[in-house]
Order: structure tokens, then C-alpha cells, then sequence
């Protein structure tokens, strides 16, 4: 038995999957990452495709493997690693465009300034985890490194890792019921992608797809940058309900699955297979060709759906590293040619293993290294930099648990307050918001007015008053809304586009300004005077 472990410097990281949450603590040591221990809980009822989905069993499930861990570690564990996974995050690609009026040198500045506009999306409950340059155009040239270069109109392409808010607000929430801080919330496919893909796969021009257990991840690399991700909402517990329809039970599907799932010989194509049969735990004869025409007709579907996202990202005929299967569904045999034959590319492999080297110690009995299951969570693990080790651990004892449960209670309690107040809050703003929305309307209304019947003194005077008016609504009340929400990821969206909604009434009040001072000035006696003239000259 290894000594316990007492110092703090290791990384703790934690993985919420759909079929199970598990949490890893590690340490580097001589160029390889020590398992120190780990520990996993069935995921039933709290995470549904990635994203948190019952608060309160979350909470009890993270609990209870960071009482694990600490047992293990004898050390209390003070902050985890979370990684970000699930349907909801895909990648979403924009073009920014600036005119610099004459031609001159393309500044940092610049730069900046179009990448900084490029994380405005247009998805009102979603947040930019991740944004990656694509490519630069200046004056029709495609350039790599624009600052420096000269031009007139500069193009930037982006690519923006997107997900909804929920996603990472849920986390936050679940973690702020407990004595845990979040040391960070890694893009969990990105993380793995850097430690079982090569730099020459990445360059290349590669596809990694990480099969789980209810999604399924598409990334794409070339040249070393990412060009596309998507996560499809299937996995390959779809082939497990499916299974069910033939009255298999959930808890032997798995089993099952595994043992017949064959994609490289069809159903029905084997000597003396139709006489073949599985008998079920309940005694009932199961045809194993109808078990294995399920299983291929599910997985097809996946490889299907895979290959059109593949096509989506027009790099299909670009990936001359081919393809790079991952996650637990890349056990299931002939599921590399299925994967080669329908994306049509000469190179796929199944990554059991992480670039770095990892070595268990007898304190992780139930981790299983070089496995393609648990290379998610070790890549999280890996990417930590903050040691996540607090004060020594001494077990629980009964006035202590109950010192946590109070504390807990508390913290849930305030968690709960200030998910009000901010709810609150954004209420405030969407309607200052929308008070901006009506006078901008109001505005433009009058400017039209002005224009059609500008020689009346009533309707002149009207909208001169509105010019003195009209930006009332961006002061005190749209301030201290605004203020309440700044600094708060998940109200980014929000605050743009309410600084967008005020710069539009700036220049509208500006536009209804001009209208009525040309109105007046057409509309003087001199204007008037002016006017018969030209009547006069065009009559003759």
C-alpha cells in the first residue's frame, strides 16, 4: 500500500458524463502523470447530455467522490477541475470586416478590436467559451500574420466554441453548494484533443470523434488550428434503449451490446448464426441476428450522422491524417472500417491511449489506464496547473457532518438569494432595454413626420423637444441596470446589446436633430423667400 498522501500538490478533476461522474486526483512527477486516486457514481437523473440537469443530485453525487478522494488522499480537497461537455456546444463560425478608409498599416489595435467583435453572437442563451482565427483577408490577399501588413479593407474570419449559459451557470451552482472551488471549466474536447492527437495529425488535417455514452463529439483540425465541433445528440446508449424494444433489461445491454456489436460482419451472414440464440437473465431465447441488425442499424445511424457533419465543415477532402476514434464506443469491433468506409478517407485509428505517460498508484484500484474511457477525465487532470490540496483530513465524525450540513444549507441558501437578485437584475435591464426600444421607434417615427410636414411649427416644435428628451432613457435607471450585470458571463450577450440599442438611439436622436434644423431653416422667412425664388425661376 503506498504511503498516504499528505501534501497538496495535486490536481483534482472531474468529469460529468452523461452515464457517470467520475473524479481523478493526480500529480506530475518526472514527466509522468501519477494517478493518485479516483473514484466514479452512476450519473441516473443528474446530467442529461452534458449539461447539469438535477442541481440537488449533482451535488450529493460530487459529494460523495470528493469524500472518496479525501479518504484516499488524506488531505482535503479545496478546488476541482470541471470539464465542459454536451449538446449544446458547437463551434460557430463569423466574418468581421473594417474599412480603414485610406490605406496604411494594419495595427495590433485592429486586430484586437475586430477579434473583440467577433465573440458577439447572435444566440440570446448562449455563451462564447473559445474563439480560434481562422484566416485574415487583406484587400483579397489571405494572410496568416496581418499586423504590419498594409491595406485598405481587412476581412478576419473566427470560429467561436459556443455553448448555452446553463451550461457553465449550472456547474456554478452546484459547486457553490459545496466547499469547493471551481479551479477552472475546461472545454473538455479540446483538452483531449491536445493529448491523443499528434502535431502532425493536427496539421495535417484530421477528425477526432469521441463516441459516448449519449453524445457524440465531431472535432476537426488543419493546420494546427480548429475548424470545426459539433456534439450530436446521439450515443451509444441509444443503442442500449434500443435493445430494450426486444425486452433485453437495461443492466445486461450493456453486455450485450459489447458482445455482439459487429460491424464488420452483417447479420445474417455468419454459418449457422440464425440458429443462434442469447438467453436473456429472465430465461427467454434472444435470435442473435435480430440483436445484431439493432445494434448495426443504431451505430449506422451515428456513423451517418458523423459523416455529414464531417461534409458541413468542407474540410472532408482536407484530413489526409484521417480520422481518430475515441471515448467508449470505439470498443465495438469493425467500428474503424464502418468510421474509414463512410467518410471516405485512407487513415482511421482508435486512441486507447494519451500522449503523456500515466502510471497508477495502488490507491486508484478502480482506475483502468490506456483505456479510451478515461482519457477525457485524465486530460482534464492533465491540463490543471493549481495545486487543488487543502488542510489534512481526518474523517468525518457526526457534530462535523452536521457543521457541513449547516454550512451547506447556508451556502444554498445565499446561492439561492443571489440567483434571485440576478434574475431581478436582468429583469431591470430588459426592460430599460426595451424603454430604449420605444423611444428609438418614437424617434424614427417623428423623423419620418418631420420630413412629411416639417412646414408645421407644431410638429417642428414637437420634435425639438424630443432631441432634449429622448436619451433620458439611457441615464440613471439603464445605468445601474447595466452595472448590476457587468463582469457576469452569462449577461454578456445581453449587456452588447444593450450598448447596441443605445448607440442606434445616439444616432437616431442625432438624424431627428438634423431633420428639424433643416426643417427650420426651409421653413424661416429667408427659407420661405428662397423658395418663391425658385419657384419663380423654374416658372419661367
Amino acid at each position: 500500500m503506498d504511503k498516504a498522501f499528505t501534501d497538496k500538490d495535486f490536481i483534482v478533476a472531474i468529469e460529468l458524463g452523461s452515464s457517470k461522474i467520475s473524479a481523478i486526483a493526480g500529480r506530475k512527477k518526472e514527466g509522468t502523470m501519477q494517478i493518485l486516486a479516483y473514484a466514479e457514481e452512476k450519473a441516473n437523473g443528474c446530467i442529461r447530455r452534458g449539461i447539469v440537469f438535477n442541481i440537488e443530485k449533482t451535488h450529493q453525487c460530487i459529494n460523495s467522490l470528493q469524500l472518496k478522494l479525501e479518504n484516499v488522499l488524506k488531505t482535503k480537497i479545496t478546488r476541482m477541475y470541471v470539464g465542459l461537455a454536451g449538446q449544446s456546444m458547437r463551434s460557430y463560425r463569423c466574418v468581421i470586416k473594417r474599412n480603414m478608409l485610406t490605406h496604411s498599416y494594419i495595427t495590433t489595435e485592429v486586430i484586437d478590436s475586430i477579434r473583440n467583435e467577433s465573440y458577439v453572437i447572435p444566440f440570446s442563451d448562449y455563451e462564447v467559451l473559445e474563439n480560434f482565427p481562422q484566416e485574415y483577408v487583406i484587400d483579397q490577399n489571405t494572410v496568416i500574420e496581418p499586423v504590419g501588413v498594409m491595406g485598405t479593407n481587412v476581412e478576419g474570419e473566427f470560429l467561436d466554441v459556443i455553448a448555452k449559459q446553463k451550461m457553465r451557470s449550472n456547474i456554478q451552482t452546484v459547486f457553490a453548494n459545496i466547499d469547493i472551488e471551481v479551479a477552472d471549466t475546461l472545454i473538455a474536447p479540446l483538452e483531449l484533443a491536445n493529448n491523443i492527437l499528434s502535431d502532425s495529425e493536427k496539421r495535417s488535417g484530421c477528425v477526432l470523434i469521441d463516441l459516448g455514452a449519449e453524445t457524440t463529439t465531431v472535432l476537426v483540425y488543419k493546420n494546427n488550428i480548429v475548424r470545426y465541433l459539433v456534439t450530436i445528440p446521439l450515443g451509444m446508449n441509444n443503442v442500449n434503449k434500443d435493445l430494450a424494444s426486444i425486452q433485453i433489461d437495461e443492466a445486461e445491454a450493456e453486455e450485450v451490446k459489447l458482445k455482439y456489436g459487429d460491424l464488420e460482419t452483417p447479420a445474417g451472414t455468419d454459418e449457422g448464426e440464425e440458429s443462434m440464440f442469447y438467453t436473456s437473465s429472465d430465461g427467454r431465447k434472444i435470435e442473435v441476428s435480430l440483436i445484431k441488425t439493432i445494434i448495426n442499424a443504431r451505430v449506422t445511424e451515428i456513423i451517418a450522422n458523423v459523416r455529414n457533419q464531417v461534409v458541413k465543415s468542407n474540410y472532408s477532402d482536407k484530413l489526409l491524417a484521417g480520422i481518430i476514434l475515441t471515448g467508449g464506443g470505439s470498443s465495438m469491433k469493425g467500428i474503424d472500417k464502418a468510421f474509414k468506409a463512410s467518410i471516405e478517407v485512407d487513415k482511421c485509428r482508435i486512441a486507447r491511449t494519451i500522449n503523456q505517460p500515466t502510471v497508477k498508484t495502488s490507491n486508484a484500484p478502480t482506475f483502468v489506464p490506456d483505456n479510451a474511457m478515461t482519457n477525457t477525465i485524465v486530460s482534464l487532470l492533465l491540463a490543471g496547473t493549481v495545486p487543488c490540496g487543502g488542510a489534512e483530513y481526518k474523517g468525518n465524525d457526526m457534530f462535523g457532518q452536521a457543521a457541513e450540513d449547516e454550512a451547506r444549507n447556508k451556502r444554498m441558501e445565499e446561492q439561492k438569494a443571489k440567483e434571485e437578485a440576478e434574475r431581478k437584475e436582468a429583469v431591470a435591464f430588459d426592460e430599460a432595454k426595451a424603454a430604449i426600444r420605444e423611444e428609438f421607434e418614437k424617434v424614427k417615427k417623428t423623423i419620418e413626420e418631420v420630413e412629411r410636414y416639417g412646414s408645421d411649427k407644431s410638429v417642428r416644435q414637437k420634435a425639438k423637444e424630443l432631441t432634449l428628451t429622448a436619451l433620458d432613457v439611457l441615464g440613471e435607471n439603464y445605468e445601474a441596470t447595466s452595472k448590476a450585470l457587468q463582469g457576469k458571463d452569462k449577461f454578456k450577450q445581453s449587456l452588447t446589446e444593450g450598448e447596441n440599442l443605445a448607440e442606434m438611439l445616439r444616432e437616431e436622436v442625432d438624424k431627428l436633430t438634423e431633420a428639424v434644423n433643416k426643417a427650420n431653416k426651409e421653413n424661416s422667412l429667408f427659407g420661405r423667400a428662397k423658395r418663391w425664388l425658385d419657384d419663380v425661376v423654374n416658372e419661367s
